[in-house]
């Protein structure tokens, strides 16, 4: 948004999201944009009234939302379209080939196509989208603007004061985790601290309607907690587990990690973003499901810059990692420097772009 904005101040921008959780973030982050709503349903009537009222000159639709009713609609009215950052997922790479009849005729009318990788240009031809108009330009999220700590400081170090955690204790920071999860998280966690008492544990559910679910479930386990939003009404130095029910603030809180583990990843959601705690310098560790971010995973375990572990190994790698300082550090440098060497991505987004914008 930042670098769309610079190269072409004259034109507004206007952001639309499909989740609560985007629209939050979207909210808040990206305060440049001129309105922020949610997309409108894939529905005919919705899509005339959408493009009626804000008469866009383009659209980019990001990795997966190909919307058949509104690219057709945009398509009739005169407006192109582009796929940014585009990718398929290895779940959804044999469903989208079967309808490949239908999703040929949607592609048709989109201008062009950003993937993240050759693999994806690949899926997308296959998908039928003409060769001609798929670029690859890498992965957009390597992009993002390191973060500083800034105005979360007083936060994080009132998480470390309710946890009783000193600057050296252990903590794991568990980003994003899925249903199904949490008893994995939670029961590794239970073995962890039989040998290494002093760790403690950072919990950040990846949808916020599952905030109640996930406290019920750290409360039956019987050990010490405390949810983000209450941490006022708690004593500090009482809780082992912070539940992180809010929204915006799990980038900064990577920071307190020790350890960073994906969520999404230990059950079939296919992983999320591994590449916020490697800006941080920090170890990652994810599971056997890493699909939504495929490229960047196998790039992280090439440049032996994460773990992968299975969900009956979680608890060995954790511990492994908490009592071996280098080896730990040496991870964090290397995910680091990996993501700062495949940046670069939303320079050839931009160009690809440009004709249509100017």
């Amino acid at each position: 948004m930042t670098a769309l904005r610079r190269q072409h101040p004259q034109i507004p921008l206007i952001v639309s999201t499909v989740t609560l959780t985007g629209r939050a973030l979207a909210a808040k982050e990206l305060t440049e944009a001129r309105a922020c709503f949610f997309f409108p349903f894939d529905w005919s009537f919705c899509v005339r009234r959408f493009l009626a009222r804000f008469r866009p000159r383009a659209v980019i639709l990001l990795e997966t939302e190909v919307w058949p009713n509104f690219i057709r609609g945009c398509a009739l009215t005169g407006v192109p379209v582009f796929l940014a950052n585009g990718r398929i997922s290895d779940r959804s790479a044999g469903r989208y080939c079967r309808l490949r009849g239908f999703f040929k005729n949607v592609l048709l009318s989109v201008a062009a196509v950003g993937v993240q990788s050759i693999e994806d240009r690949q899926r997308f031809e296959d998908m039928g989208a003409p060769s001609g108009r798929i670029h690859v330009t890498g992965n957009l999220k390597f992009d993002f603007t390191p973060p500083e700590a800034g105005e979360a400081i007083p936060l994080l170090r009132q998480i470390r004061d309710h946890l009783g955690a000193a600057e050296d204790s252990p903590v794991i920071v568990i980003g994003s985790s899925m249903k199904g999860e949490e008893q994995l998280f939670v029961g590794a966690y239970e073995e962890i601290l039989r040998r290494l008492p002093q760790a403690r544990l950072v919990l950040a559910p990846r949808h916020p309607e599952r905030f109640d679910e996930v406290e019920r479930i750290v409360a039956q386990a019987g050990i010490p907690y405390l949810r983000r939003s209450l941490l006022a009404q708690n004593r500090q130095g009482e809780a082992r587990i912070l539940i992180l029910d809010s929204i915006g603030e799990l980038r900064s809180v990577y920071s307190l990690a020790s350890i960073t583990v994906i969520g999404g990843s230990f059950s079939p959601h296919g992983g999320h973003n591994l590449l916020e705690p490697a800006s941080w310098g920090k170890a990652i560790v994810f599971g056997p499901y890493m699909s939504n971010f495929r490229e960047a995973a196998r790039l992280f375990l090439r440049e032996q810059a994460a773990r992968q572990c299975t969900p009956e190994t979680l608890p060995e790698v954790l511990r492994e990692l908490l009592v071996n300082d280098g080896a730990r550090s040496v991870l964090g440098r290397r995910a680091l420097l990996t993501l700062q060497q495949n940046q670069g991505a939303t320079a050839a987004t931009l160009a690809f772009l440009r004709p249509a914008l100017e």
